[in-house]
């Protein structure tokens, strides 16, 4: 799509959790203009208390006016860092108030798959956003707490143009946050959301102490799935070597911050989902991201035994061992039998 050029030194993000924050920081620190988006003065009031962003400006949703623009503002790189059932009211919201005569450039960090519609993030803005507009993607390994830490992170943005992709990767990149171009927008958004549906799998085996040769093999016949899923969607198979794939994938199955591991981990305790969510208080994408993921399988005829065995403990109260259990006693096959096309529907 054409449209806004992001070259002015501003960015809006959408979204003032820790990823939000976090992308907020990096971006001051490189001498950009903020200002951060959240539902209401609630949700603002954790990045207002971060030292960090003690320069940026602040907005609630709920008093910004529909008939009111974005003020000084509508030529802003725009960070799209809510979650993926959110996203479209966001992205309504951002069009009911963009007055510049080109559409936004938008950047979209969110991770899943609609679950209305089995639509991947860039599809919904693509159906919400004004004519003009012009969308990249973000994804990769990288915990919030370490990147406001400033530890050394790698990801990716891809969109359909490679000079848009440019232009939002030199605004992104900092000496410790590296953001590598790709073209594969579905690619690095699949692997982005999928990856916290494993994530889930590998927290249950490591409470379950089954071992770390278990721990592996969740993760690499997981990575097969993702990518499956993918290349159904027109994905690079390729891209699922990298850092919105495998990269992402071993962080997130094996990383101590991830909250997906961690709600895998609680449900082999014989926790209830919703209970986990509840006192977690916040967003677990995989727990979404399972029932998308499902659907997306069955909709293609697909043959991804983990993520069903995660949907029949989220959705259908199979016993988390018991999942496992079916997943181990499945029928000897070949590996790759799914890519050479021999995989059972």
């Amino acid at each position: 799509m054409n449209g806004t050029d992001p070259s002015a030194k501003q960015i809006i993000v959408f979204g003032a959790g820790a990823y939000g924050q976090a992308l907020a920081a990096a971006a001051l620190e490189s001498g950009q203009s903020v200002l951060i988006l959240a539902p209401n003065e609630a949700a603002l009031s954790s990045a207002r208390a971060n030292p960090r962003l003690s320069s940026c400006s602040f907005k609630a949703m709920d008093l910004v006016a529909e008939s009111d623009p974005l003020e000084g503002w509508n030529t802003a790189l725009v960070l799209m860092v809510v979650p993926c059932q959110s996203l479209r009211a966001a992205a309504t919201w951002l069009s009911q108030r963009w007055k510049h005569d080109t559409g936004p450039a938008v950047v979209s960090a969110s991770k899943g798959v609609e679950q209305s519609t089995l639509l991947l993030p860039h599809d919904v803005l693509g159906e919400v956003l004004p004519q003009g507009s012009r969308v990249a993607v973000l994804s990769g390994p990288s915990f919030a707490k370490e990147l406001s830490a400033g530890m050394m992170t790698s990801v990716v943005c891809a969109s359909s143009e490679p000079a848009f992709t440019r232009s939002c990767a030199e605004r992104l990149h900092r000496p410790n946050f590296r953001v590598y171009g790709s073209h594969d927008v579905v690619g690095v958004e699949v692997g982005g959301a999928l990856k916290n549906v494993i994530a889930m799998v590998a927290g249950a085996v490591d409470e379950l102490k089954l071992g770390h040769n278990a721990r592996s093999a969740v993760i690499t016949r997981g990575l097969g799935e993702i990518t499956q899923v993918g290349v159904a969607l027109g994905a690079d198979p390729l891209t699922f070597l990298g850092l919105s794939g495998l990269g992402d994938l071993v962080l997130t199955c094996t990383g101590d911050l991830s909250r997906n591991r961690t709600f895998g981990m609680r449900l082999a305790k014989g926790e209830r989902a919703r209970d986990i969510i509840a006192d977690l208080g916040q967003v677990v994408e995989g727990y979404t991201t399972t029932q998308s993921a499902y659907g997306l399988s069955r909709k293609h005829q697909l043959d991804t035994p983990i993520v069903n065995a995660v949907y029949s403990v989220l959705y259908e109260d199979v016993p988390v061992k018991e999942a496992l259990q079916q997943l181990m006693s499945r029928e000897q096959r070949l590996e790759f039998s799914w890519a050479r096309g021999d995989a059972p529907k």
